[in-house]
């Protein structure tokens, strides 16, 4: 099977000249108004709408395949709004970026001394701009590959933060998986151990943990320093802190997430299983103090990381609805009525497991009930003698044994 994966990379605009910046700005000006105007109209639909269309073109100074891009990108704002609105919420659009696609930009690299890589853009009738790109070294070797063929641009969406220009390239790649997978691993995302994985061959083995401790210190120490300067009412500072706070999370996400990938890999054709969080937040309640810590924590974010890092390397991530996985004996199937601490003892079979391993196992039996993948009979227990469960760290710890 045969699947086209996604990613992004960034690149910084690279000492533009003043003109260069001016008329960025007033295209994106152009472009907000017209994402305004169908995100008014709430006629963002993909089919052709030749008035609408018409009067588009006639009230804004952009090319045409920038104006069907305001439209789409007006009809991804609307879904989403939709999609977590509060009551008595009200749309508000503050920023966007500008897309361009294949018909409005190219994208070379030279042998120019100030830098190799400009990015050419259409922003009107009149106006074409080239821009020098500057990468970090990561960026980079991806930005290469797509030259190389191994990877194909799609899209980039020019983005304007603090007065600084970006390019968020959109880069495709159509990876092979396997028809006949071998391994199925499962993955449990917690509180307390942040992500929980185990292998399912022939019986559950080598489980391994990754707390998120460094995660889940960064949350407390801002979520600290946010209360302490709301109370002194400097909310520019909040903003500036949250995005600080937001970059360190997503680079220990992004460390995390290529820890479990790797853990992964050692096994012969895997796939994977992790539980589908839609209406997590609406169905799980605890107390408030216990609601915020783990609302706040991004389980979802974490999962998109794993799934795409996964699939550039042709490994398939299935999402399935994980209900009781926590109080369900993978062994003898007994659903429990509540679970006390951090192991889960079955009191029809006797078995006793740790907690979030059990429920790991559970979700990656739920993918081999689908995959209809060998016989459905109890699980042989996992040999005794393979380890001992690790110290917790933020560091993935070594394979263990169940």
């Amino acid at each position: 099977m045969k699947k086209d994966v996604q990613l992004t990379v960034v690149g910084k605009v690279f000492k533009p000249n003043e003109q260069k910046v001016l008329a960025l700005n007033r295209c994106l000006s152009e472009f907000m108004r017209a994402v305004k105007f169908y995100i008014y109209l709430k006629d963002t639909s993909r089919r052709h709408n030749k008035p609408l269309y018409e009067e588009a073109k006639y009230r804004f100074r952009l090319p045409t395949a920038l104006i069907q891009n305001a439209r789409d990108k007006a009809g991804e704002t609307l879904k989403s709004f939709e999609e977590n609105r509060k009551e008595d919420s009200v749309l508000t659009l503050k920023r966007v970026g500008i897309r361009f696609d294949a018909r409005c930009y190219s994208f070379s690299k030279t042998t120019n001394i100030l830098t190799q890589y400009w990015l050419n853009l259409k922003l009107n009738h009149e106006r074409r701009i080239s821009l020098p790109m500057a990468f970090g070294k990561h960026q980079r070797q991806l930005i290469e590959n797509a030259f190389q063929d191994k990877l194909q641009f799609t899209t980039v969406e020019m983005v304007k933060r603090r007065g600084v220009w970006y390019a968020h390239f959109t880069i495709k790649k159509t990876v092979s998986f396997t028809d006949k997978p071998e391994t199925i691993i499962g993955i449990d995302i917690g509180e307390v151990n942040f992500a929980t994985a185990i292998a399912l061959i022939d019986k559950p083995h080598r489980g391994q943990f990754w707390r998120g401790s460094e995660i889940k210190r960064t949350r407390g120490l801002y979520n600290h320093l946010r209360r302490r300067l709301g109370e002194k009412k400097l909310l520019r500072r909040i903003k500036v802190l949250g995005e600080k706070e937001k970059r360190k999370t997503n680079q220990q996400l992004h460390i995390l997430a290529n820890q479990v990938v790797q853990y992964v890999k050692q096994f012969p054709k895997p796939i994977i299983a992790i539980e589908d969080l839609n209406g997590l937040r609406k169905h799980v309640k605890f107390s408030k103090k216990i609601n915020k810590r783990v609302h706040s924590m991004p389980y979802r974010k974490l999962q998109t990381y794993i799934e795409y890092k996964a699939n550039l390397e042709g490994v398939e991530v299935r999402h399935v609805k994980a209900k009781n996985t926590s109080k369900k004996c993978h062994r003898c199937g007994h659903v429990a009525r509540k679970v006390n601490g951090r192991e889960f003892r079955c009191s029809k079979c006797g078995s006793t497991y740790n907690r979030d391993l059990n429920a790991a196992v559970n979700i990656a039996q739920l993918v081999k009930s689908e995959l209809r993948w060998r016989s459905c009979e109890p699980l042989k227990p996992a040999d005794a003698d393979e380890g001992e469960k690790p110290h917790l760290t933020l560091e993935a710890t070594q394979p263990v044994g169940w």
